[in-house]
C-alpha cells in the first residue's frame, strides 16, 4: 500500500493484516530520523527513508499528534515540530527553545483531542514540563503553562488522562509520582497531588489506561511495574502497593538492570471517533546495563471492563541489552505485534505475542547505523 493511501485512510478504516505498515524511528545522536516499513504478510522490515532533520544532537524522543499529521521531536535545547508529508518524509516547521538550565529535551506527549496541546518534559533537576499550544495545522506555537515540581525532581516521562485534563509525571530523580490538572481553555496547570514512591523505586515512565481507572508506573531502579488506582472524577491516584517484577524474581543483581517503558496495545476500530478503551495488553521493556546480558520484555493481560491487570503473561529476554532504549511501541494494526528499539546493538525489531498469549518471539530485525531511541507508528 502506498504511503499516501495509508495516511489518508488511517482515520477511516481499521488496518488489517496482509498489508505494509510505516513508522518513524528517532536516534540518540545525529540529525537523521528514519522511515521504516513492516510487511506483516512476510514479517519483514525495510528501511524506506533516511530523513535529515534540524535536530543535530539527536531525536531523543519523538511523538505523533492524534491526527498523525505532525511529528514532535525532543532534541538538545528544543522541542521541534515537523509536518508529516504524503510520501512519508518530514518537513520542519518550528521549534520551542528550552531554558538554559533545562536543555535535555527528553519526552513528549500530545493531547488526543482539540486543541491538541503538546506536553514536553526536559530531564534535569528542577525542570518543569511545558504545555505548548499548536496552530490549526498542529505546528508548535508557544508555551502557555509550566507544570512545576520540587527543586530535587527530575521527571523522565508523563502521560495524560483520557480527557487530557490531568497530567501524570514519573519523577525519576525525586522518586515520586505527581498529578497536575490542566485546563486547555485557560491554558493553566495546577499541582494537585504528590505521591512519594517506595525507597529505591525511581519512577521512570507511566501509562494511564484509556478508561481512566488505572495508571501503571515503571519503577526504573527496583525493576518493577506498580499499580495506581485512579479516581475518574478528581484525577487523584491511590498507590495500591502492588508490584510485578520486570526482571526474573530470582535475580539479586537488580542494579544490573534498569526498567524503561510501559505501553498499552492498540485495539483497532472501524470508527476513529469512538476508540476502544479496552486494550488487551500492557507491554514493558527493561534494559540491561551490560552489553553482555539481554534485557527483558513482559506483557500483562488486562480486564476488558476495568483495565485492571489480571495476570503477568510472560517475562522473557530481549534480543540484546537494549542500550538506553528497549522502548516498546505496540502496532496499530494488531494487538499481538510491537516494535522494540535497541540502542546498544543498533537495531529495531518486530515481535509478536503468540496465539496463547503466554509468550512472544522476534519476527523481524532491521540493523541501523546508530542507536535508535523510540518508534512511532503512522499506520
Amino acid at each position: 500500500m502506498a504511503f499516501l493511501s495509508i495516511l489518508s485512510l488511517a482515520a477511516f478504516a481499521a488496518p488489517v493484516l496482509g498489508e505494509t505498515h510505516y513508522f518513524f524511528s528517532g536516534f540518540f545522536s545525529g540529525s537523521t530520523i528514519v522511515g521504516v516499513e513492516f510487511d506483516d504478510a512476510t514479517d519483514t522490515l525495510s528501511l524506506k527513508q533516511n530523513i535529515s532533520t534540524n535536530a543535530s544532537s539527536g531525536s531523543k524522543w519523538i511523538a505523533l499528534d492524534k491526527r498523525k499529521q505532525n511529528l514532535y521531536v525532543g532534541t538538545t535545547g528544543y522541542f521541534q515540530s515537523y509536518a508529516v508529508a504524503s510520501n512519508g518524509s518530514l518537513e520542519y516547521k518550528n521549534q520551542i527553545a528550552l531554558p538554559s538550565n533545562c536543555q535535555n529535551a527528553n519526552f513528549l506527549r500530545a493531547a488526543s483531542a482539540s486543541p491538541y496541546v503538546v506536553f514536553g518534559t526536559p530531564y534535569s533537576t528542577g525542570c518543569s514540563t511545558q504545555a505548548i499550544t499548536v496552530d490549526e495545522s498542529g505546528t508548535l506555537q508557544s508555551t502557555v503553562a509550566n507544570l512545576t515540581y520540587s527543586n530535587s525532581s527530575g521527571v523522565h516521562g508523563i502521560d495524560l488522562s483520557p480527557n487530557n485534563d490531568f497530567v501524570y509525571s514519573a519523577d525519576d530523580m525525586g522518586n515520586a509520582v505527581w498529578v497536575h490538572s490542566f485546563d486547555a481553555t485557560t491554558g493553566t496547570a495546577e499541582e494537585i497531588q504528590y505521591l512519594a514512591a517506595p525507597t529505591g523505586a525511581n519512577p521512570r515512565h507511566l501509562a494511564a489506561h484509556p478508561n481512566g481507572q488505572w495508571v501503571y508506573v515503571v519503577y526504573e531502579e527496583s525493576n518493577q511495574l506498580a499499580t495506581y488506582k485512579r479516581n475518574n472524577e478528581t484525577g487523584l491516584l491511590t498507590d495500591m502497593n502492588t508490584t510485578y517484577p520486570l526482571i526474573p524474581e530470582t535475580y539479586t543483581n537488580t542494579s544490573s538492570y534498569w526498567a524503561d517503558e510501559a505501553m498499552f496495545s492498540l485495539p483497532t476500530t472501524t470508527n476513529s471517533s469512538t476508540p476502544s478503551t479496552s486494550p488487551k495488553y500492557l507491554i514493558t521493556g527493561t534494559r540491561s546495563r551490560s552489553t553482555l546480558s539481554p534485557g527483558y520484555i513482559s506483557a500483562f493481560a488486562l480486564d476488558a471492563s476495568t483495565g485492571a491487570i489480571t495476570s503477568q503473561l510472560f517475562l522473557i529476554p530481549s534480543s540484546a541489552s537494549g542500550g538506553s532504549a528497549n522502548a516498546v511501541a505496540p502496532a496499530p494494526f494488531s494487538e499481538e505485534y510491537f516494535a522494540i528499539t535497541d540502542s546498544g546493538a543498533n537495531f529495531v525489531e518486530m515481535w509478536k505475542i503468540d496465539g496463547s498469549g503466554v509468550g512472544a518471539e522476534k519476527v523481524a530485525r532491521l540493523g541501523l547505523g546508530s542507536g535508535p531511541a523510540n518508534v512511532v507508528w503512522i499506520d
